[in-house]
């Protein structure tokens, strides 16, 4: 999402900062009463489901951007795919090919600044910790929920799988000068959990309103994705994240779809595989 203005950058910057996540994992259902704190066991189980065994894979991300509105309105399209390993820690992987396609577009947008760059934009917003989130959410997620209010927990289904409902509404995480300009601020998180107590998917809505004297930006950011269990590693397989904000007349929007495929690693133990089909 691109906006021209220097100072928009700064306001839909501060904005997405605050409504970008930092990781999603789940806790195992255990009867909670809304508006209380977090489950009981929550941190443990997240304890237990963080990466230890080594994995690798490729991780795919497509992206389709849209900045302005109506007949004035830029559309571009990336797709770019990483080497990526977790072990004790996690690594990305830029391929030489796509740090090339980068460096085109920005050279041509140099000469005629009417041309997109998505691949370097794309490029741009991806580091380490989209990695970590990816690989290893479980641990990161144990402080994003710090502060979070149990709002609901239900028994429903998810993909047709018998699941247990839990919504959390999180808190805002920030220092004191990005909270005196956030005048709205919204966040919640729903997690699906098997029979097992394992997480299945996950959805999470953010809305973020920042103002600074005469300048204000909005930004909303819906995702939803899915979980799997690889060696007692919780990683998140598919992500799909929409986000739209404005900041001084001008709007943009973007689609992102990741994709996380691991290779070949050791037989899952037959108490993960339980827990990860609900069987």
């Amino acid at each position: 999402m691109a906006v021209c203005k220097p100072r928009a950058r700064m306001m839909f910057a501060l904005a997405l900062a605050l409504a970008a996540p930092l990781a999603l994992a789940a806790p195992a259902p255990t009867p909670a009463v809304p508006g209380a704190a977090l489950p009981a066991g929550l941190d443990a189980t997240l304890h237990e489901l963080a990466g230890s065994v080594p994995v690798t894979g490729t991780l795919t991300i497509e992206q389709t951007s849209i900045t302005g509105t109506g007949a004035k309105a830029k559309h571009s399209t990336a797709r770019i795919t990483f080497d990526v390993s977790a072990a004790r820690g996690v690594s990305l992987h830029v391929p030489g090919v796509v740090l090339a396609q980068a460096e085109q577009q920005i050279t041509a947008h140099q000469r005629d600044p009417e041309l997109p760059t998505p691949s370097a934009d794309l490029l741009g917003s991806v580091d380490v910790a989209l990695a970590q989130r990816m690989l290893d959410p479980a641990a990161v997620l144990r402080s994003t929920l710090i502060g979070a209010r149990l709002l609901q927990q239900s028994s429903t289904t998810l993909d047709g799988v018998p699941a247990t409902l839990l919504r959390f509404e999180l808190p805002l995480h920030a220092d004191k000068s990005a909270r005196g300009m956030v005048k709205q601020y919204h966040d919640e998180l729903s997690l699906w959990l098997n029979a097992q107590g394992a997480p299945l998917g996950f959805t999470r809505s953010t809305r973020t309103e920042v103002g600074w004297f005469l300048l204000h930006a909005d930004t909303r950011r819906s995702e939803q994705g899915r979980f799997q269990i690889i060696d007692g590693r919780l990683v998140i397989t598919r992500l799909d994240v929409q986000q739209d904000g404005s900041a001084l007349g001008h709007r943009g929007s973007s689609t992102t779809h990741y994709s996380l495929h691991l290779s070949a690693h050791a037989p899952i133990p037959a108490a993960h595989v339980a827990a990860a089909t609900g069987a």
